[in-house]
C-alpha cells in the first residue's frame, strides 16, 4: 500500500531553480498544507522576507493590497495520489483562472517528509502560465499532525 499525504504539513523549505539559477529559501516562511482523505488546503508564502503591516494596520492602501496579493498562494479543492503524482483540482483560489483548473506535484513522501516539484498548473480553461514554469519549484514539507 502506498503511503498517503494526509496530515497536516508545514512548509520547511522553497527552493527554485532556473537554468543555472538555484534560490534556496529555508527555513521557509510560515505556510501549512492539510490533506484529508479526498480533501486538500493550502496557504503559503513563496518569497524569502514577510510581508510589513500595513501602514493603516486593517486598511491597505492599492499598492499594499497588490504586495498581499504577490506575498501568498492559497488553494482548496480535492486531490488524488497515485504513484507519486499528486493532482489537486482547485474548487476555491486566490487567483480566479485557477477556479476549476488543476495542479500536478511530483510527489516525494517519506515518513513524515514531503518534498512536491510543480510539475503544471493549468487554469480552469487549460491554459498555462509558462513564465511561471520556467522556474522549478521544490517545495520542502514536515508532517505536523
Amino acid at each position: 500500500m502506498e503511503a498517503s499525504p494526509i496530515g497536516v504539513w508545514k512548509v520547511r523549505a522553497v527552493r527554485y531553480v532556473s537554468g543555472a539559477d538555484v534560490v534556496t529559501i529555508d527555513p521557509a516562511l510560515p505556510g501549512i498544507f492539510i490533506f484529508t482523505k479526498a480533501h486538500y488546503s493550502m496557504t503559503w508564502m513563496p518569497q524569502g522576507r514577510l510581508q510589513p503591516d500595513y501602514e493603516d494596520m486593517w486598511h491597505p492602501s492599492d499598492a499594499e493590497k497588490v504586495q498581499s496579493y504577490n506575498a501568498i498562494v492559497t488553494n482548496s479543492g480535492h486531490y488524488e495520489y497515485v504513484d507519486g503524482i499528486l493532482t489537486t483540482w482547485v474548487e476555491v483560489a486566490k487567483t480566479p483562472a485557477f477556479v476549476g483548473g488543476k495542479a500536478i506535484y511530483e510527489c516525494d513522501l517519506k515518513g513524515d517528509a514531503l518534498r512536491l516539484e510543480i510539475l503544471d498548473n493549468l487554469a480552469h480553461d487549460g491554459s498555462r502560465d509558462s513564465s511561471y514554469l520556467k522556474t522549478k519549484t521544490v517545495i520542502s514539507l514536515e508532517r505536523i499532525e
